[in-house]
């Protein structure tokens, strides 16, 4: 059939992470209304925080958690840097991914304009298609996770989506 017609499949791999993986940063509670401007404000503080943090990672990456909200709307919002240890400045937050399985969704996208709807389509595949049928639920009380690492800015964007996982009983 006609190529244009077809969407691009969304693969999830499940991967166990066998050490601690920490990034430092900053973050805010927010809700939908105020999300835009309050995302904006702590970007900007952040920028001045990474200056200050130690021993980032190489490949660096930033990463953005996203909580899930409380019956009021509001959640919880994280922007990091990557770092290899945990003992950073006094202004940064550290936050760490523990060992345990994580669900990866690795999203292209061609143009910036692409990126909000490429990750909304991934994010709506995992939690209606993909997480129901698979064995696992979220943990954390993180609704999702997002890596943007050196890929980000290359030819082919793309950033990783990441949801920590666990095992449903039963």
């Amino acid at each position: 059939m006609f190529s244009f017609l077809k969407k691009k499949q969304i693969i999830v791999a499940v991967e166990t992470y066998e050490a601690s993986r920490y990034a430092a940063g900053l973050r805010t509670v927010t809700t939908k209304r105020c999300y835009k401007s309050d995302v904006q404000k702590l970007q900007k503080q952040f920028y001045e925080v990474r200056k200050t943090l130690r021993d980032c990672s190489n490949p660096s990456g930033t990463l953005v958690i996203f909580g899930n909200p409380d019956e009021k709307g509001c959640f919880p919002y994280f922007i990091g840097e990557l770092v290899d240890k945990p003992e950073q400045p006094e202004a940064a937050s550290v936050v760490e991914l523990a060992p345990g399985d994580y669900a990866e969704i690795h999203v292209k996208f061609k143009v910036p304009n692409d990126l909000a709807l490429s990750v909304a389509r991934a994010k709506q595949y995992f939690m209606e298609t993909w997480l129901p049928e698979s064995g696992y639920q979220l943990r954390d009380n993180v609704e999702s996770i997002e890596l943007y690492d050196r890929r980000s800015n290359i030819r082919l964007p793309s950033i990783e989506l990441i949801f920590p996982l666990q095992k449903t009983k039963g």
